[in-house]
């Protein structure tokens, strides 16, 4: 399923007029104008950028850029001129909208939302963004907030064609047809409604009918494919010599009807034979499977899955990326640590990691106290020290805070400095082992704390959100691409007052604020359905290369 692409154009975009009060810009101005008259974008773009890096607080001057960049197909320094337009004007509107476009093109629909969100709470009664907003998340699979954006757009707009097709190819396609006739039964009562779009309407209930289902959703803006179509009935191999993360979406695909076979380093097949007889297989982490893999004849479609700790390595570079069909990051950081060139021929999406929200709940009873949690191995990635001198400056500030920490020792340098640092500053902190039962874990618990590092994703900080804990977040790289700028500190004094917030907030509130935001952006469900129709579209694109062959 498809849809054309229209980026939306400034006032001031190529071909139109520049103007400025500032005398000493007068000759490059005429020049400017100039060249963009005459379409001669490359020789254009270097002057705008010079007037921009000018005037920085000037963000027409930027969103101006990043058009002519887009003309030339440069979407990396299109992206940097539109965030400089928003450094100037965070409210831009132009620099918000081409952002969000951006974003959908790269598959970083998370990021694409956020933009969206910005331009309706800037112009709440847009039916445009509504529109634009329940296309993208279509694509993330919430149904419940895809309904709602259509619904306000035609709210706000009763004969809003585009949004209205939308809605109802939505509804055919996702088998929500009753809700597609209550929304076109509203859309009727609402004023200004014209005879066209009664028209429309009445075309609409004709085809809203239970059994279509072969309709596709095009968005007015979007050319981000969206479909519902998992993968079934396939030969899957999985090849990971740690299966903690590809555990759920195994279980999900077998349930889809997939044969799934699991292949490590040590469980003696041949990688070269169990290739030849797979529809799929999939590199869970950027390691030596797959750099093995891709070095040998190319037999099926390969996707690899890229973590985190890769991307410090030389792993990535050492795979021939022509014989994988996509790589999947699990954030957005990740994808720029690795960066170009040594995996610059593949299709990339970011995909994040999702948490099974009906694992992990907020108990109906829940009050809460004083306990703090962390959880994971003990070692340099988790900042230990950090982790000691924050709760040690929260327990300063109140002695009934407590800390309890699932988790084991993976140094012995580290155990030795925790041994002495307790002996020399006794603190009340339970070391609970390895957890089995994690979601009873944290039923008690108030706060989980993250010092790491650096983290794809830290698990225990979304999975403590959904089970109504309050985030402390280490303000390592990345940590804005993933959670609440709110929740995150720099250093232990930062982290107190982030305590000290939440103790003043209403916490029932909060926690019901954090699940949410875990469920909108992570759960499980929403990342298994993105990952199962892309190994759909891998499948089937690779079918077709063959036939073509």
């Amino acid at each position: 399923m498809t849809g054309a692409t229209t980026l939306k154009k400034h006032d001031k975009a190529p071909g139109r007029q520049l103007e400025t009060d500032n005398k000493s810009h007068g000759k490059f101005i005429k020049n400017l104008n100039n060249l963009l008259e005459n379409n001669q974008l490359a020789e254009a773009l270097p002057i705008l950028n010079t007037l921009a890096g000018q005037s920085p607080d000037d963000p027409e001057l930027w969103v101006t850029a990043g058009l002519v960049a887009l003309s030339l197909d440069k979407q990396d320094e299109a992206s940097r001129s539109f965030e400089l337009a928003l450094k100037a004007d965070p409210k831009n509107i132009d620099a918000l909208y081409n952002s969000a476009l951006l974003a959908m093109s790269q598959g970083l629909s998370d990021k694409a939302i956020e933009y969206f969100e910005t331009i309706a709470a800037v112009n709440p009664e847009d039916a445009n963004v509504y529109n634009d907003l329940a296309v993208t998340w279509i694509d993330k699979s919430n149904i419940n907030k895809v309904k709602e954006c259509f619904a306000r757009a035609i709210e706000l707009n009763p004969n809003y064609t585009q949004a209205r097709k939308n809605a109802m190819e939505f509804a055919a396609d996702h088998n929500q047809q009753e809700w597609g006739r209550q929304l076109l039964d509203r859309n009727r009562a609402l004023p200004g409604v014209s005879d066209e779009t009664v028209k429309d309407i009445k075309s609409w209930e004709d085809k809203i009918a239970p059994e279509s289902s072969d309709i596709s959703v095009v968005a007015v803006r979007s050319d981000k494919a969206v479909t519902s179509d998992r993968i079934t009935g396939k030969k899957i191999a999985f090849f990971a010599n740690h299966k903690e993360f590809v555990k759920d979406i195994i279980k999900r695909l077998e349930n889809d009807n997939n044969q799934i076979v699991e292949y490590s380093a040590d469980s003696g097949q041949s990688m070269s034979e169990l290739l030849n007889s797979v529809d799929l297989a999939w590199f869970e982490w950027c390691d030596n499977l797959v750099i093995e893999a891709s070095r040998l004849p190319k037999t099926c479609p390969m996707i690899c899955r890229l973590h985190s700790y890769e991307a410090f390595t030389e792993m990535p570079s050492q795979v021939n990326w022509e014989n994988v069909d996509h790589l999947i990051f699990v954030n957005k950081s990740v994808m720029e640590l690795v960066g170009e060139p040594s995996a610059s021929i593949v299709p990339k999406t970011v995909i994040h990691n999702g948490v099974d929200i009906d694992r992990f709940t907020i108990p109906k009873s829940k009050t809460y106290g004083k306990k703090i949690a962390s959880v994971g191995y003990i070692n340099y990635k988790k900042n230990p020290g950090l982790l000691l001198y924050c709760f040690k400056k929260i327990y300063e500030y109140d002695p009934e805070f407590t800390f309890h920490i699932a988790g084991l020792h993976q140094d012995p340098r580290i155990k030795l400095y925790f041994d002495n640092f307790l002996k020399e500053s006794p603190l009340p902190i339970e070391f609970c082992g390895w957890v089995k039962n994690m979601p009873a874990w944290y039923q008690d618990k108030d706060y989980v704390i993250s010092t790491s590092l650096f983290e794809s994703f830290h698990y225990s900080i979304a999975e403590g959100m959904a089970s109504g804990l309050m985030p402390l977040i280490h303000n390592w790289y990345g940590a804005k691409h993933l959670y609440p700028e709110e929740h995150l500190f720099a250093d232990p004094d930062a982290c107190l007052e982030l305590v000290k917030n939440f103790e003043n907030n209403d916490s029932c509130k909060q926690a019901l604020l954090n699940r949410k935001f875990i469920s909108n952006r992570y759960n499980l469900d929403d990342k298994f359905s993105q990952i199962s129709r892309l190994m759909n579209k891998v499948v089937s694109e690779h079918s077709r290369k063959v036939v073509a062959v």
